[in-house]
């Protein structure tokens, strides 16, 4: 496992390959996922139950001496259309949801929910491990506090969960605030309507990074049709296993119009087309295989 760049503010192919192992090790139970969190330094560790708001997703936060990792889990593939048809893509506004932030747009209904319902456990686990310093506290406490940075992961569901964490400690200010050092996602389904993610981009742009795998469909919804955008940073492994950040492929694979659901599923159904390339085993390996390209690309 490569060492780990704590204070980074810029995309570092180590921490990609250590994020993909966390959010990997996040559809593991309790005892694989503490000891993966172990192998790569965090070893306090605290398991996060979603199962309120989805069934069998969990995560969990592992802190060491220089970093912690938020990780959530995503879903079976056997249960993709369950959560994205159950949630449908109704937006609503950010600060309804997270009453106390600032009018920054409208994000996904579902996702919004799921994260705000389970917030008290998340900000539970993560005081365990990385507990927040009271003003006025003694300036060495504070400095030892502050050394420490934050990072959140996760793939397909898990990955917007962990982008959405990502917005209420930087824009829900009256509750949450915590300075994120990187936010790495995997298979990211779309968060926000068009006016959120301009907001978003603009304090965390350069800290995020979206991997899509080739034709993987779940990056694609909710449909940009339905007023949807992208946040942070894409890389995109092209049909040959490259690395990109502007790439023709995608485009081109974007180039098709979906409008709904039913679009979606009936390329799954009839093709296959973005199944395999969705799987979480498949992102991590090409992110270890590649990760000469990925500082060829970054450097």
């Amino acid at each position: 496992m490569p060492a780990f760049e704590p204070q980074a503010l810029t995309f570092k192919t180590a921490n990609a390959v250590v994020l993909a192992e966390l959010a990997k090790a996040a559809y593991g139970e309790y005892n694989e996922a503490k000891t993966a969190a172990a192998a790569c330094g965090l070893t306090a560790f605290e398991w996060i139950d979603l199962t309120e708001q989805f069934q069998d997703v969990y995560g969990f936060v592992a802190g060491g001496p220089e970093y912690v990792v938020i990780a959530f889990r995503g879903t079976d593939p056997k249960d993709w259309k369950n959560w994205m048809t159950d949630l449908q893509a109704t937006a609503a506004r950010f600060d309804w949801l997270f009453q106390g932030a600032a009018e920054v747009g409208e994000v996904h209904a579902g996702f919004g929910h799921a994260l705000f319902d389970a917030w008290a456990k998340i900000e539970s686990a993560l005081n365990k491990v990385m507990p927040k310093v009271p003003a006025g506290s003694d300036p060495a406490q504070v400095a030892n506090a502050t050394e420490r940075t934050l990072w959140l992961t996760g793939h397909s569901l898990g990955a917007a969960l962990a982008v959405l964490a990502g917005a209420a400690f930087s824009m829900w200010t009256d509750q949450a605030k915590r300075q994120v050092n990187g936010i790495y996602t995997f298979g990211q389904p779309r968060i926000g309507l068009y006016r959120f993610c301009g907001n978003y981009d603009h304090q965390l742009h350069t800290r995020t990074f979206r991997f899509v795998n080739k034709k993987d469909l779940v990056p694609r919804i909710p449909f940009r049709g339905w007023d949807y955008a992208d946040v942070g940073q894409m890389i995109h492994f092209d049909s040959n296993n490259e690395p990109r950040l502007q790439s023709a492929e995608w485009n081109n694979f974007l180039s098709r119009n979906l409008q709904s659901f039913s679009d979606f599923f009936d390329i799954i159904t009839r093709f296959g087309t973005g199944v395999n390339d969705h799987d979480m085993s498949s992102y991590q390996q090409l992110v270890q295989r590649q990760a000469a390209a990925l500082d060829a690309l970054f450097a």
